[in-house]
């Protein structure tokens, strides 16, 4: 007998379109912030917002940025602890890959969710998040102004 329910395949994650996110994302990351040094910030201005970078952690093979959200009407005197991080991004450099660690309140991304689930995240949320920030940044090449301030300590 045929069933008479419809059961959808589980979502397989499609990864060399991830590998080539990581990929673009690393090529495109770099391009935005070239140095890479520790305590680093660069503020990017694009349409009515501005949003800093700021590498949190570097080692060997891997740094850690952090991307937030600046009010287009901040003055770059004030104090950086009022900034909330968004995208938390890892990037190796032997594998020349970036990837989302953490956005917002997600702090770990699976390669893949069942839905639906507690949080109702999304089969590929991981690609999803992943795509965005190839997006982000591909708006921050094109039409992004940068301000760098590399002599700021972190707290």
């Amino acid at each position: 007998m045929v069933s008479k329910f419809y059961t959808k395949p589980k979502y397989q994650p499609d990864l060399l379109a991830l590998h080539r996110n990581f990929v673009s994302n690393y090529m495109m990351l770099v391009k935005l912030v070239p140095s890479l040094e520790s305590q680093d910030y660069y503020f990017y201005h694009l349409d009515d917002a501005c949003y800093q970078i700021h590498v949190i952690e570097q080692t060997q093979y891997t740094s850690v940025v952090s991307i937030e959200t600046i009010a287009s009407n901040v003055n770059f005197g004030e104090s950086v602890n009022v900034l909330t991080p968004q995208i938390k991004v890892r990037l190796y450099h032997d594998a020349q890959m970036a990837e989302v660690l953490a956005s917002r309140q997600i702090r770990y991304f699976k390669s893949r969710y069942d839905y639906p689930n507690r949080l109702m995240q999304q089969p590929d949320e991981k690609h999803q998040i992943n795509q965005y920030l190839g997006q982000w940044l591909r708006h921050c090449c094109h039409d992004g102004r940068v301000t760098q301030l590399t002599h700021k300590q972190g707290n």
